[in-house]
């Protein structure tokens, strides 16, 4: 296409300069050539023209080049296109002045055909260097663009953060968060006898509408396990109402689950359980990182969601402490955990 060959604009009060220019350059064969008769107009056309060259006059008589090449290197979209300067001032101080001002060149009139057909290849070469460069440029700040969004959409962004700055080992202990569970009820029954693609289909719709909740909420997602759900609130950012955040999130969880019934093939019902407690958090592998939550709070909230009731909240008595009389509380009732211990928990609803 013409539009893909190198542009040349030459800038020169004088025809008979720009037709010398002219015929030369037609005579190397170079195809897209403009001609300005002045700054101004150059001006104009570099605005609307893609140029890859610009053979510039130094005085003319409505805009001196050394005008225009400000104008050209002070724009961001132009600044990259080399300018070649042909005076028949050689004084050596507008010279520098030019060069400074970012010409590629400087070329004293009457100008050397052989010496000016070198300077413009030269230029010209420069220019789609510079180009294939800034192209590399742009496709390297996508790709970087792209791996970090990759990145947010595994990992915290506090936590994305912390990796760009170096940190190699990232574990902290937060000492009180609170730590969430949701697991449909009857899940392996419910699909029995559904295909692949439904089931996917479902718990992709269940847990997209979680993870919207989440995000609105501040509450953080750490893993899918099946159709197993888990959040912690309070982690990586500290919250003093995490178990507020986090209860709050859960009986959303329930009501959204029971909008989209209607649009399920098959109805799904959930339990959720909640523990607040300490907990470690860190990043895990090299190849498929992975920010988790360990501890013992996280084993009893899996504890109060096992022992919960579809399309209802099990709390444990550590969460419901942090939330005085904000919910209806049902209990108290006994949960055993792996170890044998009796612990206290209650159903949380909202107040009627």
């Amino acid at each position: 296409m013409a539009t893909d060959l190198p542009g040349i604009l030459i800038v020169d009060d004088n025809e008979d300069n720009r037709y010398t220019l002219q015929l030369m350059l037609e005579s190397d064969g170079h195809e897209r050539i403009t001609c300005a008769a002045g700054g101004n107009e150059a001006i104009a056309l570099i605005e609307k023209e893609k140029f890859s060259l610009v053979l510039l006059d130094l005085m003319m008589p409505d805009l001196n080049g050394d005008e225009v090449l400000k104008v050209i290197k002070s724009d961001p979209d132009q600044r990259d296109i080399p300018v070649v300067m042909i005076s028949a001032d050689t004084n050596a101080d507008k010279v520098s002045q030019c060069i400074e001002l970012g010409a590629d060149d400087y070329l004293p009139k009457p100008f050397n055909p052989t010496i000016l057909r070198a300077r413009i290849g030269a230029a010209l070469r420069r220019h789609s260097l510079r180009a294939l460069e800034n192209e590399y440029l742009g496709k390297i700040e996508n790709e970087k663009r792209h791996s970090e969004n990759l990145l947010r959409n595994i990992l915290p962004a506090e936590i994305v953060t912390r990796l760009r700055n170096g940190e190699s080992n990232i574990a902290d202990h937060f000492d009180d968060a609170t730590v969430m569970f949701a697991d449909v009820v009857g899940f392996g029954k419910i699909t029995a006898r559904m295909k692949a693609y439904e089931i996917v289909a479902c718990l992709n719709e269940l847990f997209s509408g979680f993870d919207k909740l989440a995000e609105d909420a501040g509450i953080e997602k750490i893993k899918t396990i099946g159709d197993n759900y888990m959040a912690v609130a309070g982690v990586p950012t500290p919250h003093c109402n995490h178990a507020r955040m986090a209860t709050k999130f859960a009986l959303e969880m329930v009501t959204a689950t029971g909008r989209l019934r209607s649009r399920l093939p098959a109805p799904f019902a959930i339990r959720v359980g909640l523990h607040s407690g300490s907990v470690m958090a860190g990043v895990l592998g090299t190849r498929k990182l992975a920010y988790d939550v360990w501890g013992d709070t996280v084993n009893i909230a899996a504890r109060m969601e096992a022992a919960s009731e579809p399309n209802r909240v099990l709390a444990s008595a550590a969460t419901v402490k942090a939330l005085e009389s904000e919910y209806r509380f049902d209990g108290p009732q006994k949960v055993e955990t792996k170890e044998g211990r009796m612990l206290e928990a209650f159903f949380v609803s909202h107040h009627p």
